[in-house]
């Protein structure tokens, strides 16, 4: 039997985006749905949240569909100066597996670094669906970077929850190119690159230079590509086989 989630996209419509005209609300009515999209995909049964409903009438109806998991999707704002990353919110220790593994493959893409698990007692709706609830806060809307990162990442926002929610329950995540016999016809093949720039190439935390420098390496290594992307600052970025992050091809050649 597959399993069910409940998405519960906020309905805090006052939020205001740094960027874009746009506000929490209106935003992670896409989110959700561009989430809920991934999931179906990879077999999950879905249900989300009527736009702008409140937390009480969401709780009953999550409970009224038997959620597995309970999901609430917002995006966070501090002081419109911190661009402060991925964070996810369960009550306890039981929520804790689930909560990593959406964290791990969100936090990977968003901009800020300090990304965050952590243990919450007074949210309603972590307290009172009957279903394990994730919070998620996909990164702060308040900052240009972050406003602009959410705005223009919809769908890979989706993905990377539906990613994390499919390693938490041991299903095989499908890409949009997945299914039949014939799947693996655009399956990406790794290869390795030799840093040719002089300065050497910069670690990001995601495909452009929009995202966080989290690393360097030297002129002269050779590293594993695992994915390629388009982003800003480059024609072409690449995800390095290691986990460390992204750097730009356009300072590399192909040796492999």
């Amino acid at each position: 039997m597959s399993k069910k989630i409940y998405l519960s996209p906020s309905n805090q419509s006052s939020n205001s985006y740094a960027t874009g005209g746009t506000n929490e609300m209106a935003q992670c009515d896409k989110i959700a749905n561009a989430t809920a999209s991934a999931l179906k995909r990879c077999g999950f049964e879905v249900k989300v949240g009527k736009s702008g409903d409140t937390m009480q009438n969401r709780c009953t109806e999550s409970d009224n569909f038997k959620a597995d998991i309970h999901m609430p999707i917002h995006t966070n704002a501090y002081n419109g100066k911190v661009t402060g990353g991925t964070r996810v919110f369960c009550l306890n220790s039981n929520g804790r597996k689930a909560a990593d593994a959406v964290l791990k493959t969100l936090g990977a893409i968003s901009p800020g670094t300090a990304d965050s698990v952590s243990y919450q007692t007074g949210l309603y709706e972590i307290n009172v669906p009957n279903a394990l609830t994730i919070y998620v806060e996909c990164e702060f809307h308040d900052t240009k970077t972050g406003s602009d990162w959410i705005r223009n990442n919809t769908t890979n926002i989706g993905e990377a929850i539906c990613k994390g929610l499919c390693s938490y329950f041991g299903v095989t995540y499908k890409t949009t190119s997945s299914g039949g016999s014939n799947s693996n016809k655009n399956e990406f093949k790794s290869y390795i690159v030799r840093i040719t720039s002089s300065n050497g190439v910069n670690i990001r935390k995601g495909a452009g230079t929009d995202y966080a420098i989290t690393g360097a390496i030297p002129k002269g290594g050779a590293y594993t590509i695992v994915e390629e992307k388009n982003g800003k600052g480059a024609s072409k970025w690449g995800k390095l086989k290691s986990g460390a992050g992204w750097i730009a091809l356009d300072y590399t050649e192909k040796i492999k």
